[in-house]
């Protein structure tokens, strides 16, 4: 029998993580006892729960891209060996399961039972959390100095889609935002002046599948994409930039700074917000730096290259 605790969130979407965990237990027959089992029962539980030093070789996560995320970060606080992740998705996104190739409950179910596992990089991300310093991890991405967040409303995902959902949010947000002024230094060079978002990606997807944010971007290859968008007119952003999002075509801007990189570290003036995954956690200053292949991930297996001859 595989060592696994599960752990859900059955707040999850409204409701769906629940509706999600229904699903799986049609699905996978083997039994599953009580000390397997740990509910979540407010925001940061499942890092508490991850971190928590259980004995489990794997801890299959019942839920969105939130209690995922959480998760990851619980998981790399542990010290000595890790266990490994699953993902049974029950967001409305799902955009960490998607990236690994879990795109249903049934996905994850045969990834589970298959055992397959792979390793996948991480972005460590150092900052201040409620006054204080502090850290977690993040699998897709993490910006800063803009985010349509604070806009989004539950009805706009249901009313909209994910893609109609983005694109009022962010330009509410564009309308009332004003660009900081930030220090930026990455590896190789230093950057300062007023800067309308900073974006570490892992990942070349995001936003439910929707947002090409870090186009090229790869999971496992030991290196963040970092953009750096400057402060331009909020005429400029919406008729021009926002558009490009969606199909990755922004990092071709002239103006955009679009580069393969190991870390950045952002101060600002004021400190502002950072976006993590499409979660808000913490502000500036703060350090993206890329953990390579640090966690092992329940996953499909990837299909055989084809050689010639």
């Amino acid at each position: 029998m595989i060592d696994v605790l599960y752990i859900i969130n059955p707040a999850s979407n409204s409701g769906m993580g629940m509706r999600a965990w229904l699903e799986f237990r049609t699905l996978w027959h083997d039994p599953i006892g009580r000390k397997n089992l740990a509910i979540t029962e407010r925001p940061g539980h499942a890092r508490e729960i991850a971190a928590s030093g259980d004995s489990a070789s794997i801890l299959a996560v019942v839920g969105g891209d939130g209690t995922v995320g959480e998760t990851i970060s619980g998981i790399m606080e542990r010290q000595g060996s890790l266990p490994k992740l699953a993902i049974i998705p029950g967001g409305r996104g799902n955009d960490i399961a998607r990236n690994i190739g879990i795109f249903s409950v049934d996905d994850g179910v045969m990834a589970l039972r298959s055992g397959h596992h792979r390793a996948f990089d991480l972005i460590r991300v150092d900052c201040v959390i409620d006054g204080r310093k502090g850290h977690c991890h993040a699998f897709l991405y993490g910006s800063t100095g803009f985010s349509s967040i604070p806009m989004v409303k539950s009805w706009m995902k249901r009313v909209l889609g994910p893609r109609g959902a983005y694109y009022l949010s962010t330009l509410k947000q564009i309308i009332a935002n004003q660009s900081p002024h930030m220090t930026l230094q990455t590896e190789e060079e230093r950057y300062s002046g007023r800067y309308w978002m900073v974006i570490a990606g892992n990942a070349e997807w995001a936003g439910g599948g929707q947002m090409r944010l870090s186009p090229g971007a790869l999971t496992d290859d030991g290196e963040l994409n970092i953009t750096i968008v400057p402060s331009q007119s909020k005429f400029k952003m919406i008729t021009r930039l926002l558009p490009k999002v969606v199909a990755g075509e922004h990092i071709n801007e002239p103006s955009i700074s679009y580069s393969p990189g190991g870390k950045i570290e952002v101060q600002s003036d004021p400190p502002v917000d950072l976006e993590l995954d499409g979660h808000l956690y913490g502000t500036t200053p703060a350090t993206f730096s890329i953990r390579p292949r640090a966690l092992q991930i329940i996953a499909p297996r990837l299909p055989d290259k084809k050689t010639d001859g």
